[in-house]
């Protein structure tokens, strides 16, 4: 490897390990906030994430948000009572769901 790539690449191994991690984190958050929320919310949730001491929900759409933010107080003592309290705010966004498989043309 050049000197020139060699700070770009270098510890290429320990950052996509990291990144993994919090991928796998964010993916048990999301599964376990699912769990939290009544089953008509539950297929609506795209992602979970902790930002400091707030918990940001992403869901598909922003009427499915709406009911996300009125489920909120219930959603905080259910994560609580799974071990994954909320110190924060409960916030939640609308977002994409990401794409999986390839599209036919």
């Amino acid at each position: 490897m050049s000197r020139a790539l060699k700070p770009l690449f270098g510890d290429l191994g320990g950052r996509l390990l990291e990144l993994a991690k919090g991928a796998s984190a964010a993916g048990e958050l999301a599964s376990v906030v699912r769990q939290s929320l009544p089953e008509a919310l539950q297929s609506h949730v795209v992602t979970a994430a902790r930002r400091g001491d707030d918990l940001v929900v992403i869901v598909d759409s922003a009427a499915w948000a709406a009911r996300v933010r009125y489920a909120g107080p219930r959603l905080r003592e259910r994560l609580e009572d799974a071990g994954q309290p909320v110190v924060g705010k409960v916030r939640v966004r609308v977002g994409r769901p990401v794409a999986t498989g390839t599209t036919g043309g």
